[in-house]
């Protein structure tokens, strides 16, 4: 596609140039097999006895009481299929090749063929193709080869069943290649084909449910091969139109009319930046067609005859200098040649440089509440499949107002106090902001409780699994002379030098008051705050004791201590080996129950602590 955009840019004006598109009728079932044993016995003889012993007599096919023979192409499913039918067709496409060396391009991608050259050139090949094809079983669908050219003009030799597409462009392999406007309403075509499949969304009924279905299927990967095989400028309206489609379909699964720019932004980010990870096609168009470039640069010269060191596909220069302007990082294409993946490079970049922006120009709220959602793993559970039997469901109105509170959306119409109700029977009072800062942290009620045990007991769970001698209950008299319970998961003969260790978990709100107004350099100051105040009341009377003491310190929003990714590690790595599963599997179920848990109970939160409504409609 990119060999075939150079040539039409560089020799676009030439009326005396065409573009065959080759179609085959029913290729991979009528290829000769006699001609595709011949062709691996000579240049694969390591696989002849194999395809011989598959290919060599016909298989039966039974359909009722009749047997068919199937004598001809390659079975469908065996992937051997695609090499076999390539080897069948490689010699007439060397054929063509030497006999007509004036050609400009002639590719083909499997039974694909773009043939480029002057006019009287590609009609021979075509006369060609017709000729010698059948003898291997190749058979042109002469309805379905199309000629192509932006100056295309008068008659052509060419017989009248050829399609004769218009002037203003043709799809090649599923991208277009044309003018501006072609490629818009190619676009638009794709655009509501997809709207159209993005409505049965509605009909899920699951938040949850819907936003991975949309993420994983309908966003930004229905038009990646899209950005890879067209330059930025052809796809500057259509792209526009495609962010305005996922903007919606994110306000729609939020049910919020609309959502601001910066909110938008925010979702746009990959999770690991505190965003939703649906991507904005404006942002990282320029770097995926410079990732497809590159990648394929080598090639595209050698098709097209060229050095590879002095090629550089059209507008990649100019697409690099505005990377450098949006990132302050500057490439050249050479030097991106050797990197494994470009688009993902330079696509971080621009994200990092929006994350950049948008912790500058946002309030402290907001810019803490970012740092704290961009720690490693307090985003797992935007990436947890859906399943409520492994702890990783969320009900559609709790997974609503925790996307609504990442991304600094209000959750109240106006401050109102507190109405959660202490042991005692008397309510909180203190006030509740629109965005719900509060509630995490409220003493009252059983939020707090209720989401300490439940991250206890996966955690206990987990050491249990692990073959651990662990005990989660909260252990009195461990200390003498005193009440206190410093741990909640007692392990015995856990750490050299004592006979037990205490592990006491604390969660803890980044957005309480005292932390609201200071301005964060980096997620994770609550957490350690939370830690090291646990080891101040804790680590020694422990260890006066012989009691091993580990706090295992969180953030309300997901993120945690390294001592927790520390204690992590070793649990789910003797976990693998005592079952035989892989280690990271199993540290990556539990990181996602426990992210799901706390969010569950961040926005459960909250809810708990809406006031009812009066309504003076009559029922």
């Amino acid at each position: 596609m990119h060999a075939v955009r150079q040539l039409a840019k560089e020799f676009g004006e030439d009326p005396g140039k065409i573009m065959l598109k080759v179609d085959f009728s029913n290729a991979f079932n009528v290829v000769n097999r006699t001609e595709m044993l011949a062709q691996v016995y000579s240049k694969l003889p390591g696989l002849y006895r194999w395809v011989e012993y598959c290919y060599s007599h016909p298989a039966h096919l039974f359909f009722g009481s009749c047997v068919l023979q199937s004598a001809a192409g390659v079975q469908q499913g065996d992937p051997l299929g695609p090499l076999l039918f390539s080897l069948v067709l490689h010699p007439l496409a060397l054929k063509i090749e030497a006999e007509f060396p004036n050609l400009d391009l002639c590719v083909w991608y499997l039974d694909d063929g773009t043939i480029i050259g002057a006019m009287e050139d590609v009609y021979k090949v075509f006369q060609l193709i017709q000729k010698d094809g059948p003898a291997l079983g190749l058979h042109l669908n002469v309805k379905k080869n199309e000629i192509w050219w932006p100056s295309r003009v008068g008659p052509d030799p060419f017989p009248v069943d050829v399609d004769r597409v218009d002037n203003a462009g043709v799809k090649l392999l599923g991208a277009p290649i044309g003018t501006k406007a072609f490629t818009t309403d190619f676009v638009q075509k794709k655009l509501d084909a997809l709207d159209a499949v993005c409505k049965a969304l509605r009909e899920v009924n699951n938040a949850q449910v819907e936003f991975a279905l949309f993420r994983g299927c309908l966003s930004y990967n229905k038009i990646n091969h899209l950005l890879r095989t067209c330059p930025p400028d052809l796809l500057e309206e259509a792209l526009a139109r495609f962010d305005e489609h996922f903007q919606n379909i994110v306000a729609e699964i939020l049910r919020v009319p609309c959502l601001s720019e910066d909110q938008w932004d925010q979702a746009s980010l990959p999770v690991k930046f505190s965003g939703l990870g649906v991507n904005q096609t404006k942002v990282i168009a320029g770097s995926a067609y410079i990732g497809s470039c590159t990648l394929t640069r080598a090639l595209v010269a050698a098709l097209l005859g060229r050095d590879v060191s002095s090629f550089e596909p059209a507008g990649v220069s100019e697409l690099l200098s505005a990377h450098e302007a949006a990132t302050g990082a500057a490439h050249t294409l050479p030097s991106l040649a050797g990197e494994k993946s470009v688009q993902q490079k330079l696509s971080t970049e621009r994200h990092e440089a929006l994350f950049e922006h948008l912790k500058t120009t946002s309030s402290i709220r907001s810019r803490n509440l970012m740092l704290s959602c961009s720690m490693p793993h307090a985003s797992d559970w935007l990436l947890a499949p859906p399943i409520p039997g492994l702890g990783l469901g969320l009900q559609s109105d709790v997974f609503r107002t925790a996307l609504k509170f990442r991304l600094g959306l209000p959750l109240f119409s106006e401050p109102f106090p507190c109405p959660a109700l202490s042991s005692d029977g008397k309510a909180c009072a203190a006030e509740m902001d629109i965005f719900g800062d509060h509630a995490p942290c409220c003493h009252n009620g059983t939020s707090l409780v209720f989401r300490h045990n439940n991250v206890r007991d996966i955690l206990g769970h987990a050491a249990r699994a692990a073959g651990l001698a662990a005990v989660v209950i909260e252990k009195k008299n461990q200390v003498d002379g005193s009440k206190a319970k410093p741990g909640d998961i007692t392990v015995q003969q856990y750490h050299r030098g004592f006979a037990s260790s205490a592990f006491d978990v604390t969660i803890s709100h980044p957005l309480q008051k005292k932390f609201i107004e200071i301005a964060m350099e980096e997620g994770g100051v609550v957490a350690e705050e939370a830690h090291d105040r646990k080891l101040l009341k804790s680590l020694a009377v422990c260890e006066k004791e012989g009691i091993h003491f580990v706090p295992l310190a969180w953030e309300s929003t997901g993120g945690a201590t390294e001592t927790v990714h520390e204690t992590v590690r070793k649990w789910t790595e003797l976990e693998g080996a005592r079952g035989g599963y892989p280690a990271y599997l199993i540290r990556r179920n539990l990181y996602s129950q426990i992210s799901c848990c706390l969010q569950r109970h961040l926005a459960q939160a909250v809810i708990d602590r809406r006031l009812e409504l009066g309504c003076d409609r009559a029922l």
